[in-house]
């Protein structure tokens, strides 16, 4: 029997090819880093307590969650870790704005029992190829688990610094660094804002 050795070789090199790619793509269940803590919250606009664009802070950094894949399951597993029952929805593309940092989960699976994200599968942590356009969300059945004491956080939006600031009114004030009087602005939806002086006082100022 003659063997045509090129062609055989060239098949052979195709199937390990195969199975390498195969074994690359394959999802895993989530690893926890040892001795990492994760915490969770809610974050974006517009939005009420309940439901907002899904983070997960993990070593040592705040970052988002793909929405590639995304299941109501996944919402399940996600909302109990914030304290709620149950998700009721979920929603893609970055319905409550675009996070910052890292996409931290990508391709994420759970069956939706699982007491921990780490226990679905995903491509692992840091391991993604999508954008803050397809930053997950979540909607939680507003409902709190009876005893939740966990440590994790539930937050209107990022605290960044570039959120609030001072504007100065005179020209003497904009050449003093740090400037520590003038006009009160917030940051929404990458535009600038005034606060109205109405019931305004000293202690909105902490």
């Amino acid at each position: 029997m003659k063997i045509l050795w090129p062609a055989f070789l060239t098949a052979l090199c195709s199937f390990w090819f195969c199975v390498g790619m195969a074994q690359q793509t394959t999802p895993a269940p989530t690893k926890q880093t040892p001795g990492s803590k994760l915490k969770f919250r809610l974050a974006g606009y517009p939005r009420k307590h309940n439901e907002g664009r899904i983070e997960v802070f993990y070593n040592e950094e705040w970052g988002t969650i793909c929405d590639d894949d995304f299941t109501l399951e996944n919402a399940h597993v996600l909302c109990r870790h914030l304290g709620f029952v149950s998700a009721t929805s979920w929603a893609h593309s970055a319905k409550y704005g675009k996070g910052v940092g890292k996409v931290w989960l990508d391709n994420v699976n759970c069956r939706g029992n699982e007491k921990s994200i780490t226990d679905c599968m995903s491509r692992g942590w840091g391991n993604s190829d999508c954008t803050h356009e397809e930053d997950a969300g979540v909607v939680c059945k507003d409902e709190r688990i009876k005893d939740f004491v966990d440590s994790n956080t539930i937050e209107s939006d990022q605290s960044q610094l570039e959120e609030v600031r001072l504007r100065p009114v005179v020209a003497s004030a904009k050449k003093r660094l740090p400037i520590t009087e003038g006009i009160v602005e917030v940051r929404y939806k990458d535009n600038w804002a005034q606060i109205c002086d109405e019931g305004w006082n000293s202690r909105n100022s902490y």
